[in-house]
């Protein structure tokens, strides 16, 4: 070939790479914005899914017939690429028309038919670019036929090309242009690109015309004769490319639920794994390219089948290991903003290892098997585009089925069997049409037996693996694990598993912890328990109806959870109570926490609606009183949404003018800007709202307007006895307990969240900085009222107290609940326990409070006049008497020299007085040990063993 026959077939290459990269900008924007009309449950993406591939498929097959009649294919290629970049600057509007269309349609058809109206929408939205999309590739193959055999090399070329343009397109726009700039900035850019690539088609296609004009037979060079392959072949070639279209899309559904149950479901994670797997089918068609016409077609087709389910096989055992090798990996690397590109390098060296030799297999049997149904030059668009539309129709099929039927029917294990048995069918669909041998075609089979035998023998064997994946997968821990075996003992003996299921949307497990308490994981991350979760969980039940201004009667709330919120909404005489919540299996999975959650999804007022949150919202055919929003972390893929001014626009549309929300944002892993975002993104909405404290989290209390504090009110609330005792299971019991959870007044929490930025689904600056805050893992400050220099003056505390001053008991009470969850260096519990001190100066436990904070924030002088004082007395309780002998070794270290001698004879003696008549205590025994170590001659008895270290369970 000639420079200048290669010099416009590499431009072109260039060109249909970048309209590859371009097309899968749309996609993700699309599909984003189509997530914020639909929805993002399961249901919405497959019907973009599906409607996005079928526009393909169609365009493919109506402009591939075109491509065969026109004097220029390239022109034509030209000119689908203008009407792609033109569309795109058009879709917002378009879609803004489509939505109000959903608005009117959606309502009146039933929970569980509206995906018709959804189709609709998605279809009109989608329908014109999709289909100028899929002319492109049968157009520029058509442009550059001169012969059989070139079609074919072409064809694996082209396919290649646009392959890797797409991978490259995800990447950018998943990690770079969305984050950065937006979706409809992003979208701009890429319609810019897209008329740029059309303006040069067309000016190359003035240079060049095609190899053959229309209507032109193909000279018989090249070896290739116009037709190459008998009918049943051809038709053997089309059935499997359906089949593996099929499998392909079955395939991406559970690779995508079980990489994100490894590495956490950021929408960074979902866009490295969507790379990964189209870079591996480019690179599967760039290596059947370079193979030429040596191998039959075909038979190269039934290879490549059975080569994906052998690997499949192989890798298996592997998956199961991945939680601990990320782990690993993870561990190893030191948690900085500027170790982040090194974190997601090291996740996406995972998605390739799991997904690109099995998708280089795909890549490498589609343009194998397109090769045998295009027999003839002049028919090569017509031919290619049956070849596309056959495939979509498995894709279609494949991710409609496997992700909304398949997966919840039988769950990752079920689809990776049943993935393997249809791509062996293929194979030996395949293998019985290759064409020569007819006598022979049982011995041609034995690759699909063999490969039959390895799939029983693994995937039959490997029976559970998906439960214990869930089990040990953890995308936050602290402690290095030594081997995978050790870390699943570990897991395994500290934890029982009591429900596992997959759905369209999640993963979700139960499980207790021995003798703790038990946890419900979703994708594999804890996001409700009985343990720490609790007080966020109750406080958040209650807060919204205590501080209302009447008693709410009809409620939404946003996520299940363990539906521990449910149950503590219940307990105030609420007349309804909306529950929408996303997966299926978390409803089933909160089933398990009835005891806790006080049987609250059996409860006639609740109406669960398994939905996404904001088409709930849109659709909602009343007004609430209430309502509370408690999501997954925001770093989570799709649960930012619920936290953009969109959103808190929606909801306050669905209030009644004294309406409040209830809004819950973590604190842990976080960033002060990204609170301060969540903040101001809240109050751009709701001109009102306080802010109060979870052990881990804050809880938003906003409304349009103003909560006027009533504490005759408030107190006869919190007195009904379901109220009352439900407060009680975490240490709140009357109105001072509550009042001191709160951390912003209305005018602190505006200061708080300063000027910046506001959250909007266009620029959902939370989707993309939240997985970085996760990743550095710090638990970042935030301004809290009850520090400042004024002493919280603008608090409901502040003046509560005035009228009525807390008692010892309440500042106990107040204590135990503090203690559970503040650092013992806390100023705020150092100051309860000096309020409580100062009311109760014989307690021995106000003492012990008192000292050990004291004692922490090492002052000395305080923590030694009150435990010297209670030493004096006589007390000679454990818990005091060790806290006592930890501060005369810290007076040890502190005051003594070489030149002085040690002086803690009265300490000694009491520790050992103590230690004999309290044997069992494992702390006093510690500290009298390390009392010890500071005086030389001294007999003591020996310290006890540190206890053996298990991995860490959820």
């Amino acid at each position: 070939m000639s420079i200048t026959a290669r010099l416009p077939k590499n431009l072109v290459a260039c060109l249909l790479f970048l309209s590859g990269a371009t097309a899968l900008v749309y996609e993700l924007v699309w599909s984003k914005y189509l997530g914020n009309v639909l929805g993002n449950s399961g249901q919405a993406h497959a019907v973009v899914l599906a409607t996005f591939m079928g526009g393909l498929a169609l365009g493919a097959s109506v402009f591939g017939r075109t491509a065969d009649r026109v004097k220029n294919p390239l022109a034509l290629y030209g000119l689908l690429e203008l009407g792609v970049g033109l569309y795109a600057l058009a879709f917002p509007y378009v879609l803004e028309a489509l939505g109000a269309l959903w608005l009117v349609l959606a309502p009146g058809v039933p929970d569980g038919w509206r995906v018709a109206p959804r189709l609709l929408v998605a279809s009109l939205s989608l329908v014109v670019p999709t289909l100028l999309m899929g002319g492109t590739l049968p157009a520029l193959v058509r442009h550059f036929a001169s012969s059989l055999a070139g079609v074919q090399r072409e064809l694996a070329r082209l396919y290649a090309v646009n392959s890797l343009g797409a991978a490259v397109g995800v990447f950018l726009a998943g990690t770079h242009l969305v984050p950065a700039f937006g979706l409809a900035a992003s979208a701009r850019g890429a319609a810019g690109l897209n008329v740029l690539l059309a303006l040069a088609a067309l000016a190359l296609a003035r240079q060049h015309p095609p190899t053959l004009a229309p209507g032109q037979a193909a000279p018989d060079v090249e070896g290739g004769a116009e037709v190459a392959y008998p009918r049943a072949a051809v038709r053997a070639a089309l059935v499997g490319v359906a089949l593996s279209g099929f499998t392909s899309m079955l395939y991406q559904v559970t690779w995508i639920r079980l990489l994100s149950i490894v590495m956490g479901a950021s929408t960074y994670a979902f866009t490295l794994i969507l790379t990964a797997f189209i870079l591996g089918i480019g690179l599967g068609s760039f290596w059947l390219m370079t193979r030429g016409s040596k191998v039959d077609s075909l038979r190269m087709y039934a290879r490549m089948q059975v080569a994906l389910v052998v690997s499949l096989c192989v890798a298996l055992p592997l998956y199961v290991r991945l939680p601990y090798y990320f782990r690993t990996a993870r561990w190893m690397l030191t948690a900085t903003l500027e170790t982040w590109p090194v974190y997601q390098f090291i996740t996406f060296g995972f998605c390739c290892m799991v997904l690109l030799v099995p998708t280089f297999f795909m890549g490498a049997a589609f343009p194998a098997a397109a090769r045998v149904a295009t027999a003839k030059v002049s028919e090569v668009g017509r031919q290619l585009g049956g070849v596309y539309l056959w495939n979509t129709v498995g894709t279609i099929s494949g991710s409609v089925l496997g992700g909304l039927v398949l997966m919840p029917w039988w769950g990752m294990e079920g689809n990776f069997v049943a993935g393997a048995v249809v791509n062996l069918a293929a194979a030996a669909l395949a293998f019985a049409a290759v064409p020569g041998r007819p006598a022979r075609t049982a011995r041609a089979l034995w690759p699909v037996a063999v490969a039959a035998g390895l799939t029983v023998v693994v995937l039959g064997g490997m029976r559970g693996w998906s439960v214990r994946l869930s089990s040990i997968s953890a995308p936050r821990f602290r402690d290095r694990v030594s081997s995978y075996d050790k870390l699943v003992e570990g897991i395994e003996k500290s934890t029982v598993p009591h429900f596992y299921q997959d759905d369209t949307f999640a993963t979700v497990l139960v499980a207790d912890i021995a003798g703790k308490h038990r946890y419900l994981k979703i994708n594999g991350k804890v996001d409700a328990s009985t343990g720490i979760d609790m007080e966020t969980q109750i406080v958040a039940g209650h807060l919204g109806a205590l501080l209302h201004p009447r008693e709410p009667k009809n409620v939404l709330v946003v996520g299940s959870g363990a539906a521990i919120t449910v149950g503590s909404m219940l307990t105030h005489p609420v007349e309804r109570l909306d529950l929408v919540e996303i997966s299926p299996a978390v409803i089933e999975g909160a089933r398990l926490f009835k005891a806790d959650n006080r049987n609250a999804l059996e409860d006639p007022r609740t109406h669960i609606h398994i939905d996404d949150a904001k088409t709930f919202m849109a659709l909602a055919p009343r007004k609430y009183d209430l309502v509370v929003s408690e999501p997954s972390n925001p770093w989570v893929s799709g649960v930012s949404g619920l936290f953009t001014q969109d959103f808190f626009q929606a909801v306050d549309r669905h209030l009644t003018d004294d309406g409040v929300l209830v809004q819950w944002i973590h604190v842990y892993e976080n960033r002060q800007e990204l609170i301060r975002l969540v903040m101001r993104t809240l109050r751009d909405t709701f001109p009102h709202a306080t802010t109060w404290m979870g052990p881990q989290d804050l809880v938003l209390v906003a409304s349009r307007k103003p909560l006027n504090f009533d504490a005759r009110r408030l107190a006869e609330r919190m007195a009904l006895p379901d109220v009352k005792a439900d407060l009680a299971r975490v240490d709140i019991h009357d109105v001072f307990g509550l009042l001191s959870k709160q951390v912003h007044s209305e005018d602190g929490q505006l200061e708080f969240a300063g000027e910046g930025p506001i959250n909007t689904d266009d620029d959902n600056i939370l989707e993309y900085a939240s997985p970085i805050a996760f990743f550095v893992g710090e638990r970042d400050h935030f301004q809290d009222e009850r520090r400042s220099p004024d002493g919280g003056s603008r608090l409901f505390l502040h003046d509560y107290v005035r009228q009525h001053p807390p008692t010892a008991e309440q500042l106990e009470r107040l204590f135990r609940n503090m203690d559970r969850h503040h650092q013992d260096s806390d100023p705020l519990l150092r100051g309860v326990a000096a309020r409580w001190y100062a009311l109760a100066p014989d307690s021995s436990d106000a003492a012990l409070a008192l000292g050990r904070t004291a004692l922490n924030q090492h002052d000395m002088s305080l923590a030694g006049a009150v435990l010297d004082a209670q030493v004096a007395k006589g007390v000679r309780d454990p818990e005091l008497v060790a806290l006592y002998l930890e501060m005369a070794t810290a007076r040890l270290w502190s005051n003594r020299t070489i030149w002085t001698p040690a002086e803690a004879d009265t300490a000694l003696a009491v520790g050992l007085e103590t230690a004999r008549a309290h044997p069992e205590h494992a702390q006093l025994a510690k500290m009298l040990a390390a009392l010890c170590k500071g005086l030389p001659g001294a007999r003591c008895p020996p310290a006890p063993s540190a206890p053996v270290a298990t991995p860490e369970a959820p």
